[in-house]
């Protein structure tokens, strides 16, 4: 047995457990600061700025969720419609790309017509029976890229 190449195994697998505790480190700061800078975009209306080299951006998504109980989304897609995101359940990332979708219409509307893009905007585009069954949440994040 190589002795030496144990030894640099070994080093190289302390060294990987060092760096997966330092990850984990900055990660859990990243979320921290994501909390407290998040906020302050939204509030400054800001969507992006430059700082050393990066483009720190605030990113949204969109999710529909159960306004109280999953049968009653399955109902209010039958009735609006949109049976086709229905088997015995529904598949929540459909109904959130399809929310999406229509979101992406509303925001058009919104901006043609100086209105604020919310969630309730959302909702109030959705068929009726659905927009009663389900919740629309905005879930923003910050990103950053090389500028």
């Amino acid at each position: 047995m190589d002795i030496n190449l144990l030894k640099e195994f070994v080093s190289l697998e302390n060294r990987r457990r060092e760096l997966e505790d330092e990850l984990k480190a900055v990660t859990a700061r990243l979320d921290d600061l994501e909390q407290a800078l998040v906020p302050q975009f939204l509030n400054d209306g800001v969507s992006s700025m430059r700082i050393d080299n990066r483009i720190v951006y605030l990113a949204q998504q969109i999710w529909a969720s159960p306004a109280e109980d999953r049968s009653a989304v399955v109902a209010a897609l039958k009735a609006s419609d949109l049976g086709h995101y229905v088997s015995e359940n529904y598949n929540s990332n459909s109904l959130s790309a399809y929310v999406r979708e229509v979101a992406d219409e509303v925001r058009l509307r919104c901006e043609q017509e100086g209105k604020l893009f919310t969630e309730e905007e959302v909702r109030a585009a959705l068929p009726a029976p659905l927009a009663s069954a389900i919740k629309v949440s905005f879930v923003h994040s910050l990103r950053s890229r090389k500028a």
